[in-house]
């Protein structure tokens, strides 16, 4: 149903058209026909073209065969007789076909009367390239019709076709794409009298710039077309072109005013009548079509400026814009809490961060002024209310215009609650669960970051071995294992200081990094942990009591090498100390600044650890 709908819709369209064409054809032959040949006036290849653009594909064939017949009834009546009326037919319709093909081909946003680069279009491809392609074989076939010149033949068909066409294809082309009728868009109240007065000011301009003959006065017209084209569209630039249309045609047959003194033939002054309104139209319909692109564009700006605004209003983000010095000239209602201040419109964006914090803010401003349409982040803590806050801002450059300033848009929103949570998953990344105590991920980054720097800074490093460890586990089962473990990270975290970090490596083996005022007093540190371990009292799971020791291995790490490395010198006076007996200290070789007064250790010297 829905398809034979359509279908019988587009056949009573062909119909409509067709008869237009026809009745339209038949006036400019039976008027036209000034030297016996072509007529110099030829409109219907803007309606056949018209309808095609309207028309799907499938229904191409249909309206052309309609309207070949149409002309060939126009021909056969008025013009060459039926003889020569069904080729000169084929040639108008395919005119009319290859424009509307040229246009969906190189147009297929069909904007042909609804931008400036859709009308180039339409003027080049209507008024030139598919009169030319077709006056070529219709000048040879008049040529054979009532001899004369194929070249006069081809360029009258040229001439009258393209400006013809040129005329009245934007007028089709508007009828056909508006749904509702056109008098309707002058219908709102306060438009009736203006779009009168518009009328009524082209009637009495056309009769001043035509009828006389005295004064040279035919760009007189063009004031009452900008006005209509300004206040009415399009619509209004068609209704004010055709006035000074029938004005024009008036004028001609009458032959008075300023027409009659041309000193042409009457087909010449025809073709220069179309021309001169052919001009009239171009100038009014990209006018009218840039003036309605600029009323849409401002209509969405205010759109999208009132959409920013609600946005704004209820956003929980900051939303900035700064000129090209970094100064905030708008700023949402959240601003107000983020930043702390009153009012942040007239301050730097800095003012949302602390004031150590300025130079990274110019830097970020002043990277993405370098790369427009890519994003800068900063990512700072800030003091709100005695509180540390963590503040995101995402800033970008607008590009720039005509070699302006960069000016910038910018987000700020709080991320603490994301930056505690990536703070405390990094935190339990580097924390053993057990113990409590940073993990062997955790040491290894300290220990990285104090070999960068050991030859400039030497540090001490140990390994704390807990002896006998397997023992326990196997005597007194894992639970107790792991209660060890804890109490014995307990006495380590009491034993922790800035300059001293313990950790667990896995099992029951520990590491200590020290530094600063620390490294001197290494073997102090380790042997009041020594000590601490061995009293702490330890109770297994029936009541009884047991200690621990530990045996732990010294070194002093002084210049640059892998973590591995620095490990091994540690490891190795910690075999020394397990094989002298646990329960004691041990130096790395030669490592006599470690050795306290009265310790019984390796005899001392100076010797790095790492060799």
């Amino acid at each position: 149903m829905a398809i034979a709908d359509r279908t019988m819709r587009a056949a009573m369209r062909i119909v409509a058209y067709g008869t237009f064409f026809l009745v339209v054809t038949c006036c400019t032959i039976f008027w036209t026909r000034f030297t016996g040949g072509l007529a110099f006036v030829w409109l219907g290849t803007a309606i056949a073209s018209a309808l095609f653009l309207a028309l799907p594909r499938a229904q191409h064939f249909m309206a052309a065969a309609f309207l070949t017949m149409m002309s060939t009834v126009a021909t056969s009546l008025f013009g060459f007789g039926p003889v020569w009326a069904f080729p000169l037919a084929l040639i108008n319709v395919f005119e009319a076909w290859f424009i509307a093909w040229l246009l969906v081909r190189i147009r297929p946003e069909r904007d042909y009367i609804e931008s400036e680069r859709g009308i180039v279009w339409l003027g080049l491809l209507a008024g030139v390239v598919g009169p030319f392609a077709a006056a070529i074989p219709g000048g040879l076939l008049v040529t054979q019709i009532v001899g004369g010149s194929a070249q006069f033949h081809a360029f009258s068909w040229l001439v009258g076709h393209g400006l013809g066409t040129l005329l009245v294809m934007p007028l089709a082309l508007l009828l056909t794409s508006y749904r509702e009728p056109l008098v309707m868009r002058v219908r709102e109240v306060g438009k009736v009298f203006s779009f009168s007065a518009v009328v009524l000011l082209t009637l009495a301009i056309s009769a001043c710039a035509l009828l006389q003959s005295t004064l040279p006065s035919l760009f007189l017209p063009i004031v009452p077309l900008v006005l209509a084209s300004y206040h009415f569209g399009r619509f209004g630039a068609s209704i004010t072109v055709l006035i000074i249309t029938a004005f024009s045609a008036v004028t001609l047959g009458l032959d008075v005013g300023v027409f009659a003194e041309l000193h042409l033939e009457l087909w010449q002054k025809v073709l220069f009548v179309q021309f001169y309104l052919s001009v009239l139209l171009l100038i009014s319909f990209p006018l009218a079509v840039a003036l309605k692109q600029r009323q849409r564009f401002l209509q969405e700006l205010v759109n999208r400026e009132a959409m920013q605004r609600l946005i704004a209003d209820h956003s929980d983000d900051a939303l900035l814009h700064l000129d090209e010095s970094g100064t905030i000239r708008f700023a949402s209602p959240a601003s107000t809490r983020l930043s702390g201040h009153d009012t942040v419109e007239g301050r730097h964006l800095a003012a949302f961060f602390g004031t150590f914090d300025r130079k990274i803010v110019v830097d970020a401003l002043a990277l993405a002024a370098r790369c427009p349409g890519q994003t800068e982040i900063i990512e700072r803590s800030v003091e709100r209310g005695g509180q540390t806050r963590w503040l995101e801002a995402k800033l970008r450059a607008i590009e720039p215009a005509r070699k302006q300033a960069s000016t910038f848009v910018v987000t700020i929103r709080d991320v603490t609650e994301r930056k505690l949570a990536e703070i405390q998953i990094s935190r339990e990344a580097r924390t053993d669960v057990l113990t409590g105590l940073p993990n062997r991920r955790a040491l290894l980054g300290v220990l990285e970051e104090q070999l960068e720097f050991a030859d400039e800074r030497p540090f001490g490093f140990a390994l704390i071995d807990l002896d006998h460890f397997k023992a326990i586990n196997d005597s007194y089962g894992h639970a107790v294992g792991d209660k060890v473990l804890q109490q014995v990270a307990g006495i380590m975290r009491d034993s922790a200081s800035d300059d001293c970090l313990f950790a667990r490596i896995g099992g029951e083996e520990f590491g200590l990094v020290a530094v600063g005022s620390a490294v001197d007093n290494m073997a102090i540190i380790c042997e009041r942990l020594r000590l601490a371990i061995l009293r702490n009292v330890m109770t297994e799971n029936d009541g009884g009591h047991f200690n621990v020791t530990a045996s732990i291995g010294i070194a002093r790490i002084s210049e640059r090498c892998s973590s591995s490395m620095a490990m091994q010198a540690a490891d190795g006076p910690l075999y020394s100390a397990k094989a002298a007996g646990r329960n004691c200290l041990r130096f790395a070789q030669h490592m006599g600044h470690f050795v306290p007064a009265g310790t019984n250790d390796m005899p001392a010297s100076p010797l790095r650890a790492i060799r």
